[in-house]
């Protein structure tokens, strides 16, 4: 039983499923499951990123998130991510590059 291999991850449904029915049942009437889904999600989204930080930056009229170990790491992953935003819509890319504003 030990020995078959684990899941690496779980879905966010399935952790959310089992983490509201664990709570108790006065806490569940309390609070609504889409304020717990919300509450959740920020949680499990964090958790699951344990070596890494949120970034957020700005780039012209684009806020961009991105997950990241480092400040560096995270500007590539950024400007990667505006290139990609400003093709699907048909936009310039700028001549100086993106200048990105981190946002705090």
């Amino acid at each position: 039983m030990l020995d078959r291999p684990q899941p690496k991850s779980v879905s966010f449904e399935t952790a959310l499923r089992d983490w509201w029915s664990s709570q108790p049942l006065s806490f569940r009437e309390n609070i609504g499951l889409s304020v717990a889904r919300a509450c959740f999600r920020a949680g499990y989204t964090a958790g699951k990123q344990t070596t890494e930080r949120r970034f957020v930056f700005k780039a012209g009229r684009m806020l961009i998130t991105v997950w990241a170990t480092g400040v560096t790491e995270a500007k590539k992953k950024a400007e990667a991510e505006a290139d990609f935003r400003a093709a699907q819509k048909g936009w310039p890319v700028p001549k100086a590059g993106w200048q990105l504003q981190e946002e705090r």
